[in-house]
């Protein structure tokens, strides 16, 4: 029977949680796209399953976390406007709707072929604001079927742009599309989340290249320091 449960829990894990921490013991290094440091790119450590890390577009960096679980630190970020996306592994959150007070929101850019420098402007419709779900908080019950699980805002259009393909090799597939973002104040960014994996092959960290337009425009067509 416990050999049953095991079997079981790791094929729900694969098949419909995709961020299980075992995937942790399959990372191979040869599998990620390693990322220099440079303008118009962030790569941030949001491995933690405890942890929401609140992301400024007009600052370009992380300012600031709470616990998944801390109901009142939650709160005080949704009053807030000066973050524009919330990183909890690869689960993401706008400032907008059950996340945030702000004018955010989130749509994938339709092309049928994928080439982010040639998109040059943000849409002037058709963002959606964050709806109410859920993220797993709590894995230390995994090999007994009991999973904790965080209740909050989720940004919906992004969901899936990481998913664990390959458990046995550590493989990780990502969309490839491009996503535009309307900031907690109303201005527009464009971003290409390129993967999920440190430059030692763990999943985990996030790196994402993006353009931000800072004079509240529609304009996209900005040239990055590369």
């Amino acid at each position: 029977m416990k050999t049953i449960t095991k079997i079981t829990t790791l094929i729900l894990c694969m098949a419909g949680f995709a961020a299980c921490d075992m995937d942790r013991l399959w990372d191979k290094d040869y599998l990620f796209e390693v990322v220099e440091p440079q303008d118009g790119v962030f790569i941030y450590d949001c491995s933690s399953y405890t942890k929401w890390n609140f992301f400024s577009f007009a600052k370009g960096e992380i300012i600031g976390s709470c616990d998944a679980m801390d109901a009142e630190a939650n709160e005080q970020w949704r009053k807030r406007t000066d973050w524009d996306l919330a990183f909890h592994r690869q689960n993401i959150k706008t400032n907008s709707g059950a996340s945030g007070i702000g004018m955010g929101g989130i749509l994938k850019y339709p092309q049928e072929t994928f080439d982010f420098d040639a998109i040059l402007e943000a849409p002037e419709e058709g963002y959606q604001t964050d709806v109410q779900d859920s993220v797993i908080y709590d894995m230390s019950g995994m090999m007994t079927g009991s999973i904790g699980y965080a209740y909050t805002g989720l940004a919906q259009p992004v969901k899936g742009w990481a998913v664990l393909t390959d458990m046995q090799n550590g493989v990780w597939t990502y969309v490839q599309s491009a996503f535009i973002v309307r900031t907690a104040t109303g201005k527009y960014a464009k971003i290409y989340l390129r993967n999920f994996k440190s430059d030692v092959g763990a999943s985990g960290t996030v790196t994402m290249q993006y353009v931000y337009q800072d004079d509240g425009t529609i304009n996209l067509d900005i040239k990055i320091k590369k």
